[in-house]
């Protein structure tokens, strides 16, 4: 069950790692890195379709023969926005469902009390954009029953926005070019965080008599048996798999935070979760 009132316990307390840049009134409190129309110039980069063709630098074009965009600092409306992997592998324990809630949930109300205006963007079966209060609504009602990854539900999830803080809650475990999702992700934010909510059985398969590995999404056995071969397997893959995931978050500047749902949220935050959670909040 998701845990409000731990929620409720923590929030007051803590307040979002924002970054921290020049403000100018209501907005530029926070900035994104997207490729917009301000003044201010802040770095060049190749083009990707759907780029505004009009930010091309054609100088830059006729000495490289290549498409590059001038990169500009958007100053948006202080904003959070949190995306919520709703595969039915973030179901695989009820803790490890409700942890992942939990996660978003705080993000929400924490940043609110900023004075943010939080967004939660539902992968699931049924994706979907809530705003504000409806967010703790959407939250209570998720269910984790998508049958595809994260990185296939980007593609019928409404468009990520300009925004100053993104969190994407997942588990990442899950077979795609994690370059180029960690770069999708970050489009458009200025600070991203990937917090990375594994179940015990994610981070050690117990095997046993008659144990099977399965594929969550489409329940299809991935190994007859988890015999001490097969699991010793899975831990290189699996820590193989980190690693990588670590380097492209770091790639597009963003920041993975891995948490045991087991342990609960206090402990969490006051552990993996510090660097998004920072202590000394208020209303």
């Amino acid at each position: 069950m998701l845990d409000e009132a731990e929620v409720a316990r923590l929030a007051p307390g803590l307040s979002l790692a924002l970054p921290r840049l020049p403000q100018r009134g209501r907005v530029g409190e926070v900035r994104a890195t997207s490729a917009g129309s301000a003044m201010e110039l802040h770095d060049f980069r190749a083009y990707q379709p759907g780029d505004d063709l009009r930010q091309l630098d054609w100088n830059a074009v006729a000495r490289t023969g290549e498409l590059v965009l001038r990169v500009r600092q958007d100053e948006v409306s202080p904003r959070v926005e949190v995306v919520l992997d709703g595969s039915r592998s973030m179901g695989l324990s009820p803790r490890k469902a409700a942890g992942a809630r939990e996660v978003a949930l705080l993000t929400v109300e924490v940043g609110g009390r900023q004075g943010l205006t939080p967004t939660l963007l539902w992968g699931g079966a049924r994706s979907e954009r809530v705003q504000g209060p409806a967010c703790r609504a959407a939250l209570r009602g998720a269910e984790f029953e998508a049958r595809d990854d994260l990185a296939s539900a980007l593609g019928r999830l409404p468009p990520l926005r300009p925004c100053g803080l993104r969190v994407v809650v997942s588990d990442f475990l899950f077979e795609t070019d994690l370059e180029a999702l960690c770069a999708r992700l970050s489009r458009g934010a200025s600070a991203l965080f990937l917090v990375q909510v594994l179940d015990a059985e994610d981070l050690e398969p117990s095997g046993g008599e008659g144990a099977r590995l399965v594929d969550a999404e489409s329940g299809v056995a991935l190994e007859e048996l988890l015999t001490d071969g097969v699991l010793a397997a899975y831990a290189r893959r699996f820590a193989e798999h980190q690693r990588a995931l670590r380097s492209a978050a770091v790639r597009a500047r963003g920041t993975l935070l891995t948490v045991n749902a087991a342990e609960g949220l206090r402990a969490q935050v006051a552990g993996p979760l510090r660097a998004l959670f920072v202590a000394g909040g208020g209303a």
